[in-house]
């Protein structure tokens, strides 16, 4: 196996992981859904503790969301395993066995 195809090996491994990662952190949403909806439907005067924990859930859902982007747009871009990718997973000055679909 030359390097570049280890190269491409271990980029598309990584990407799979991250898309792992991805459905995972979607796989809570429901539940903290679920939750943030109990808590947003309290009264107007509702007590400082449902205060805090609609606050919460809504800061969970936000950066759980965030996380999961994060993660796809990780993954695709591995995924392509294009020169930037090449020259972070490989730093090399000279690459002659990239394979032709990384250049």
């Amino acid at each position: 196996m030359s390097r570049g195809d280890a190269v491409v090996l271990a980029s598309r491994t990584l990407a799979m992981l991250m898309l792992v990662w991805t459905f995972a952190d979607l796989s809570y949403l429901p539940e903290e859904l679920y939750s943030f909806r109990r808590y947003l439907s309290g009264e107007a005067g509702a007590s400082l503790y449902v205060e805090h924990m609609r606050h919460y859930y809504l800061i969970l859902i936000a950066f759980r969301l965030l996380r999961a982007i994060g993660f796809l747009l990780m993954a695709m871009w591995l995924r392509k395993c294009g020169p930037e990718v090449m020259e972070m997973l490989l730093p090399l000055d000279q690459r002659d066995d990239v394979p032709s679909n990384i250049r």
